[in-house]
């Protein structure tokens, strides 16, 4: 009986070694296993350009009349962040600044002056959420926003030039993105974010304030790199 029992072991035995021989490897579906799942963990920095477009309400101090107008231009920057990983969840923060040229204009209520505003660099401190289907994430991210803002009116007809006033201003951000890893430690990203620099009172001529509301619309595509 002992015997016996030996016999079926060793042949069980025998099965599974045959079943790791390199027979079995020649067959394709050996080598059609899963890859390992990207990891998007770590420390990184990168930079981007993009275009946006402004949006200015602007109310004269006093007398109520008004100049709300748009303006369009680009931007370039910098990025740094970090992502922690924890199965397909990524959660993150990150920070950038940009040099940008955003800049709009609509005649004043005195045809002779034109009210004029101008986006000179923005800023944020975000943090990110995500999905990461391997080498892709999709994610939202929102936090603070910050600005360097100015409104002037200029004079189209006569000497008197530009008058104005430049402030800084933080406000919120809110947006949305998609990053694909294509090379090791290398991401290609697309990112939409809106700010909301808030209002603030701006002295656009001598004795003469207009309190004016900032928003943004950003879209950006940048690079980054991972370690």
């Amino acid at each position: 009986m002992l015997k016996y029992r030996m016999a079926v072991l060793a042949t069980a035995l025998a099965g599974v070694a045959l079943t790791a021989t390199p027979s079995s490897a020649a067959d394709p579906s050996y080598w059609d296993q899963p890859s390992p799942t990207f990891d998007w963990s770590g420390f990184y920095v990168g930079a981007h350009v993009g275009a946006g477009g402004s949006r200015v309400g602007w109310e004269f101090i006093p007398g109520g009349t008004t100049a709300n107008h748009n303006g369009s231009g680009a931007f370039g920057g910098i990025q740094a962040g970090y992502n922690m990983q924890y199965d397909s969840l990524v959660f993150g923060a990150e920070a950038d600044i940009s040099y940008a040229g955003i800049n709009g204009s609509t005649p004043c209520p005195n045809p002779d002056f034109a009210c004029q505003s101008r986006i000179n660099w923005l800023g944020s401190a975000r943090l990110r959420a995500g999905f990461a289907f391997d080498q892709v994430m999709i994610y939202g991210t929102g936090g603070l926003g910050f600005g360097n803002v100015r409104m002037q009116t200029v004079d189209l007809v006569g000497a008197l030039g530009t008058s104005g006033e430049t402030r800084t201003r933080a406000g919120w951000t809110l947006g949305a993105g998609a990053e694909f890893a294509f090379a090791d430690g290398w991401s290609l990203k697309g990112e939409y974010v809106y700010y909301d620099l808030g209002r603030a009172n701006y002295t656009v001529f001598p004795a003469l304030e207009a309190r004016a509301r900032t928003q943004i619309h950003t879209g950006k595509i940048g690079v980054n790199f991972r370690w």
